[in-house]
């Protein structure tokens, strides 16, 4: 006869399988969209969830449901931190490396400004797309809506960013744009791609 301690075991060896293979994953998701100061705690939260319910979630194809609870955590995180009059950068992990040209820098930053500019849902939707590589139906999964919504929203999103990207930022001086990339034109700057 097994104690329940021994039969504990095959499950935490499977679960710590789990964890190493989609931790820097859910790490990643967090780090995009709050920066090194909490992205550890989030997924932290991510897993402590995935634990409890790790009988329920899907096998096979777990990220979904992993950036679907780690994207709860977030939005928990940043309602509680409004409430406190705490301000988290979204764009804290955004920090430009050393070997990025000015160009580089003037471009990616008209991109995030872009984005930033979107909506959350719609904002969330793009990330899931380019960021963190999902299919559309796995982040209409995420996002707890359809592929057809999401299909949508999605289009309407890429108008949104080549319209921002073609115009200044609010309250930038009257006669700036954005930053275009050299040589390319608002639609071939809108990368995020349908799957």
């Amino acid at each position: 006869m097994t104690s329940g301690a021994d039969a504990e075991e095959p499950a935490r060896g499977e679960f710590t399988r789990f964890f190493e293979q989609h931790y820097d994953d859910v790490h990643r998701y967090a780090l995009r969209r709050l920066g090194p100061d909490v992205a550890d705690d989030v997924a932290a939260e991510t897993f402590g969830v995935a634990w409890r319910r790790y009988d329920r979630l899907p096998k096979e194809h777990p990220l979904p449901w992993l950036y679907g609870v780690a994207r709860n955590v977030v939005r928990s995180r940043l309602r509680r931190d409004r409430r406190r009059g705490e301000v988290l950068s979204p764009d804290a992990a955004e920090t430009a490396g050393d070997a990025d040209t000015t160009r580089q820098v003037e471009e990616r930053d008209a991109a995030l400004r872009a984005l930033n500019r979107l909506s959350a849902g719609d904002r969330e939707l793009v990330m899931l797309l380019a960021w963190e590589g999902l299919e559309l139906a796995e982040a209409a999964r995420v996002l707890g809506c359809s592929r057809a919504t999401a299909r949508v929203r999605l289009h309407r999103a890429r108008r949104r960013i080549e319209r921002f990207l073609d115009s200044p930022p609010p309250g930038a001086p009257p006669g700036t744009r954005s930053a275009p990339a050299a040589g390319t034109s608002a639609h071939t700057r809108v990368s995020v791609e349908e799957k």
